[in-house]
């Protein structure tokens, strides 16, 4: 009897011994894991998450809300933009094509909206279709400019991006939720 506690007893010293001398891989930073799977705007979404101070508490919900957030301020801000934008330029031909870039601008907010109450009762599926058609949206203005006259305003281009690299921020961490 005595013999089988001593080996017991080793057993247990020896398990600890490897539990602590070869510490268990663990998860990075959930922000870092996210921001990882979008390379071309990788420093965007470190910024855009790390800035929030809620990003503090690290869980997806959390990360969902910020992202979302800054989707819609962006969004919010692009339709009147855009306008302004439509009024700046000249050439009538760019003028109809930007025309067209408000139509997306709107239409990418409405859905980028409705993410939000699919967000708040749990049905990440349904918000991520609603990012992801808003960004499909936000892309069909750029492919309105690759037909001749193609001049695509530097600053609408760059607008649009934005919009579509926030919203891709949301998209990534809802696709982690369901």
């Amino acid at each position: 009897m005595a013999f089988s506690l001593d080996i017991s007893y080793i057993h247990v010293l020896f398990l600890a011994f490897l539990t602590t001398s070869f510490p268990l891989p663990t998860k990075g930073d959930l922000i870092d894991d996210v921001c990882a799977e979008m390379p071309d705007n990788k420093p965007l979404c470190l910024d855009t998450l790390r800035a929030d101070p809620r990003s503090k508490t690290q869980n997806f919900q959390v990360l969902a809300q910020i992202s979302f957030d800054a989707a819609m301020k962006d969004a919010s801000g692009l339709p009147p933009f855009v306008e302004s934008l439509q009024i700046s330029v000249r050439d009538s031909g760019v003028k109809e094509r930007i025309s067209g870039c408000v139509r997306n601008a709107e239409n990418a907010l409405g859905s980028i909206t409705q993410a939000k109450q699919f967000l708040e009762s749990r049905r990440y599926g349904i918000a991520y279709e609603n990012a992801r058609l808003a960004n499909n949206t936000l892309s069909i203005c750029g492919h309105t400019f690759l037909t001749p006259p193609a001049i695509e305003p530097l600053e609408l281009k760059q607008a649009f991006d934005r919009s579509e690299a926030l919203i891709s921020i949301f998209m990534v961490v809802t696709r982690h939720m369901f």
